[in-house]
């Protein structure tokens, strides 16, 4: 049996199958149906796909046998598990019908009862299978086949046990077992949450304790993305740190976005293997996506949504610790570029000390992609100066050629060049308008504004 197949502990149940028997050639069929299969796992997850995709449910509710089931290409579940038990028995592998109650995702339960199967991987050991549920599902009075089959082959216990309840308390295969009452009283589960791979064992404890409270999940990723740790809450709180850690099925963009910041792939950790992890705090208060793009027409999807709790002033103090300037008295300060800021070698606790010892209202226009090519060592941090006044600029160019500053027709560019290549240069207005620091990108060319202040 192959290493990663995961089975479990189960005896045999006497009254659980039957004898393999019908006017078609059971035998012959599942021999084609699983031919290349070494394994009873294999040839069972073989006749479970050719089910889901050749076997439509029956919305009239009449075909019940498997004889009739194959005959039409559609049935209800007691057909569906018929089929797969005479397929199975054919190529002598144990397969047991289980009767029991299921509940869909909107938490209904359907009075009529369900039926899925258990199939024997080897002695004493097996697998639950659903091809109902496998195969599609009835919108109104339509069939609607699945595209992906397999969130119903193989599942955890935990996960089949919140929308599954055998009669025989063995098929739970759960250490304790749950109650018909526990059962009814359970949270419904959203068939996406398996298709995203999460953790089955921690929502079924949250639900059986009564503490299940889930973000918003929606479909675009499946088959795209496994979640393999994300917060299990509708909500998160800003100034708190959040894992999330994924597996892409293939190379695309993806990224966390909260209101205007963007964490994207560059930002996450390789892991390997398609792996990626991040530990990311919300610094705004709209609600926070996890994304994915389709490069082939570079459109975005949500992928899970969580809402932002109201602040605490507790949050507002763990966001002033590691990101001050997502605070909302620094939000409220005109052209707070931190990520420029930062660039440029002012972090954002020293741009809050000055906000507050300055009362600045106003930031200098640091412009995007500039913040890179100096690192600030002193300049004026009001975005508004005034005629007459003196002011100190210093910096340590990280990129360009020549450096001036401009107010009106006055130009300044005699530098005091200082130990570690620091520029210094001592400047006092003329005129009103602007007064704005350039940088020569490359020779020959001209010069491109890089810092900017109002002259008033």
């Amino acid at each position: 049996m192959a290493q990663d197949v995961t089975d479990y502990y189960k005896k045999p149940y006497d009254g659980g199958t039957f004898p393999a028997k019908g006017r078609y050639d059971y035998g012959k069929m599942a021999r084609d149906i699983t031919v290349g299969c070494a394994t009873d796992y294999e040839r069972l997850r073989a006749i479970y796909q050719w089910i889901c995709a050749n076997i439509d449910y029956d919305t009239s509710y009449k075909i019940r046998t498997a004889d009739e089931c194959l005959r039409q290409r559609k049935g209800v579940c007691q057909a569906y598990c018929d089929l797969f038990v005479l397929l199975a028995q054919s190529l002598g592998i144990r397969v047991e019908v289980v009767d029991g109650k299921a509940k869909d995702q909107s938490g209904y339960v359907n009075p009529a009862g369900h039926g899925w199967l258990f199939g024997y991987t080897r002695p004493d050991h097996g697998i639950l299978m659903d091809p109902t549920w496998g195969a599609g599902s009835v919108e109104g009075s339509r069939f609607v086949r699945d595209t992906n089959c397999w969130t119903w082959f193989n599942p955890s216990p935990e996960w089949m046990a919140m929308s599954h309840f055998p009669l025989k308390a063995d098929y739970q295969l759960l250490d304790k077992r749950l109650t018909e009452k526990e059962f009814l009283a359970l949270s419904p589960a959203k068939f996406v949450w398996a298709d995203y791979g999460l953790d089955a064992r921690r929502i079924f404890n949250l639900a059986r304790n009564m503490q299940l409270a889930m973000p918003k999940f929606y479909n675009e990723g499946e088959g795209r993305v496994s979640l393999l740790e994300v917060p299990l809450a509708p909500s998160l709180r800003v100034g708190l740190d959040y894992t999330f850690r994924i597996k892409m099925a293939d190379d695309r963009s993806f990224g966390i976005i909260n209101n205007g910041i963007f964490c994207q792939k560059e930002e996450w950790r390789d892991e390997g293997n398609g792996i990626y992890s991040i530990d990311f705090m919300p610094r705004e208060t709209e609600a926070l996506s996890f994304c994915i793009r389709d490069d082939a027409n570079s459109s975005w999807s949500t992928i899970v949504r969580y809402d932002i709790e109201p602040p605490t002033a507790l949050d507002w103090a763990a966001l002033e610790r590691r990101h001050p300037a997502y605070l909302p008295e620094m939000q409220a300060v005109g052209h707070m570029n931190a990520g420029e800021w930062t660039q440029a070698g002012v972090n954002e606790h020293q741009l809050l000390q000055a906000v507050r010892n300055e009362h600045i209202t106003e930031l200098p226009v640091l412009y995007d992609g500039k913040g890179q090519l100096l690192r600030i060592v002193s300049v004026p941090m009001k975005g508004h100066l005034q005629v007459g006044t003196e002011y100190s600029f210093s910096f340590i160019p990280q990129g360009g050629l020549h450096w001036l500053l401009s107010n009106g027709t006055d130009t300044y560019s005699d530098w005091k060049v200082q130990d570690k290549n620091l520029h210094v240069i001592t400047v006092t207005p003329r005129q009103t308008g602007k007064l704005i620091l350039f940088v020569q990108l490359a020779q020959g060319e001209g010069y491109w504004p890089c810092l900017e202040y109002d002259v008033e």
